[in-house]
């Protein structure tokens, strides 16, 4: 029994120092503010730019303690910030953004004039992908064809369902995932899907198509390109000349539309942080075309203020105004302007 005392009171010690160090433990953890990145599913090469922004944000913004949530990409990810669900798109574009905020097409009534821009990270062209033996030589082929629109709840899936309807074409739609609609084309269960590519090349999923089957790109004729502009004048297009898609060096001269793809959040967030989230990502930038190449093709501050058609959030607007950037007038917050 005497041998005990000692060691009770070193253990008594123990429990002392250790209650003596947990209030400023639990002091460092209450500084950390968790915050939910929007991101889409794994199986795109966006989802890899999601990780590294967020990877970036953690690096350089020791106050929060970031993390990617896997999600439907653009529409799934405004719905979920209009919930609160989630802090950060990483993943929005700016036609989905822009009809958000101004609460059109599908989003009407659900306007969402809170909705903020932050960063734009690329410009990518969506590819219409068939396989080679599906008989599909032209868009219109596709009439009563089984086909994937894009990843359930994305932007790609809502324009282009949009695009068919402005062309009079109605595909059978395979509404799925992404990891889905490959599978479905590599066994022939669907003729191709609509995938957004990296920049203006093919990404990752069309990639793994292709290593077991032949694929043949659908352009969208002048004639086509003319008509769906004159519906969504917003909508950017893109033409790659020929050869200039890596994958297939012999493909001829191609037209299609794509899009802008952006970090958005509600203006509620806190302007401090999301200044901070905005520096992460130019600082960061090496770290983010490692995983995200196309990002290299972008200057983040002048190519956001350009191309933005909502205010950009409070945070944002104070970093790019430090950097010099000449803001146009539709992109300074309201709530800047106080």
């Amino acid at each position: 029994m005497k041998k005990a005392k000692p060691i009770l009171g070193m253990s008594i010690a123990l429990f002392l120092g250790l209650l003596f160090l947990w209030p400023s433990q639990a002091a460092w953890a209450q500084k950390k503010k968790f915050i939910l990145i929007g991101s889409t599913q794994t199986g795109s090469s966006h989802y890899a730019y999601a990780v590294a922004a967020t990877k970036a944000i953690n690096q350089y913004v020791p106050e929060v303690n970031a993390s990617v949530a896997e999600t439907g990409a653009s529409v799934d990810n405004v719905k979920r910030l209009r919930t609160g669900q989630i802090d950060i798109g990483a993943i929005v574009t700016e036609k989905v953004m822009y009809e958000a905020w101004k609460g059109i097409k599908t989003w009407k009534g659900m306007e969402t004039p809170d909705l903020r821009m932050l960063w734009a990270y690329t410009q990518s062209i969506d590819h219409y992908i068939v396989r080679e033996d599906s008989g599909v030589t032209k868009l219109e082929d596709l009439e009563g064809k089984k086909f994937n629109p894009g990843m359930r709840g994305s932007a790609t899936e809502a324009t282009t369902k949009e695009v068919f309807e402005i062309l009079g074409i109605k595909p059978d739609y395979h509404v799925g995932g992404t990891a889905d609609a490959v599978a479905a084309i590599k066994d022939g269960r669907i003729a191709g899907y609509v995938k957004t590519g990296i920049g203006l090349q093919l990404d990752a999923a069309t990639l793994d198509v292709m290593t077991l089957t032949k694929i043949r790109l659908i352009s969208m004729t002048p004639e086509q390109v003319k008509k769906v502009k004159q519906a969504i004048p917003y909508l950017p297009f893109y033409t790659i000349p020929a050869g200039g898609i890596k994958a297939m060096p012999r493909q001829p001269e191609y037209h299609s539309w794509g899009m802008v793809v952006c970090g958005a959040a509600m203006k509620t967030f806190p302007e401090d942080l999301a200044y901070k989230a905005v520096k992460a990502i130019l600082k960061g930038r090496d770290m983010i075309v490692a995983a995200f190449p196309a990002h290299a093709e972008v200057n983040v501050p002048k190519d956001t203020v350009e191309i933005t058609m909502i205010p950009l959030h409070a945070g944002a607007y104070r970093a790019y105004k430090e950097l010099g950037i000449k803001i146009p007038e539709h992109a300074i917050p309201p709530e800047a302007k106080k």
